[in-house]
């Protein structure tokens, strides 16, 4: 059998495609050298004496990735919404649970103090906020990808330089920083800087104030109502 230059050609190629996929295809590859100095690689075999198998590239076969397991850490809270829902060693804890979300709020009150001072934020509605988002459950992780406390989102945990969104403070941080940004954007007003954690402030300018989404108003509705509780409370 005779191999015309088209041929050959259509062979080099193939096998330089075959090569390109080796570590995924599931099939050899085979090396060729010609009487007349030809190289060729193909995933097929040349059954013609004038071509010398040279090498044979052997791949393995494509096998489908064991899903890995994911820690405790990154799953929402019993599969439910981490809105409302916290965790302790002893279960599952509602945000109604008086004495869980005191004694939550007494753990991280210096936290939170420090940052409500150095961002110039009330710290009555940073603790309202961690309430809502997280039940404050540094575990959390919503549907969406929202993390830990203040449940946020990994490109806004990344703009606020935050490095571990999973650490307490790092979360409060970077939470109450970006809680602080949204105040100042909207000159003190508390609802809309809440809509605007809640839903971005792109949302907030659209609509000139709080969105028409069911979601976003309830949320400012609970925090304000919440704040309102606690406003002058001693923490």
């Amino acid at each position: 059998m005779k191999f015309t230059y088209s041929v050959l050609a259509a062979l080099f190629t193939t096998a330089t495609l075959s090569l390109a996929t080796m570590s995924t295809a599931s099939a050899n590859v085979y090396a060729y050298h010609g009487v007349n100095g030809e190289r060729i690689l193909t995933d097929k075999r040349i059954h013609d004496k004038q071509f010398k198998l040279v090498k044979i590239y052997k791949t393995a076969k494509k096998t489908k990735p064991k899903a890995k397991r994911q820690s405790n850490k990154y799953k929402s809270v019993l599969g439910l919404s981490t809105r409302n829902v916290a965790k302790s060693k002893s279960g599952a804890f509602r945000c109604g649970d008086k004495a869980y979300i005191l004694s939550k709020r007494k753990a991280y009150q210096h936290t939170i103090r420090t940052y409500a001072r150095r961002y110039g934020v009330d710290e009555a509605l940073v603790h309202s906020v961690v309430k809502q988002e997280s039940c404050f459950n540094e575990k959390a992780l919503s549907r969406v990808g929202a993390i830990g406390l203040m449940q946020l989102m990994p490109a806004t945990a990344s703009y606020l330089k935050v490095k571990d969104p999973w650490n307490p403070e790092q979360n409060i941080k970077g939470g109450v920083k970006y809680l602080s940004k949204m105040l100042k954007r909207f000159k003190g007003n508390k609802r809309f800087a809440l809509a605007a954690y809640n839903a971005g402030p792109g949302k907030v300018i659209k609509y000139g104030g709080i969105p028409p989404y069911k979601e976003t108003r309830n949320y400012v509705k609970k925090i304000m109502a919440d704040y309102s509780r606690i406003k002058n409370q001693t923490l």
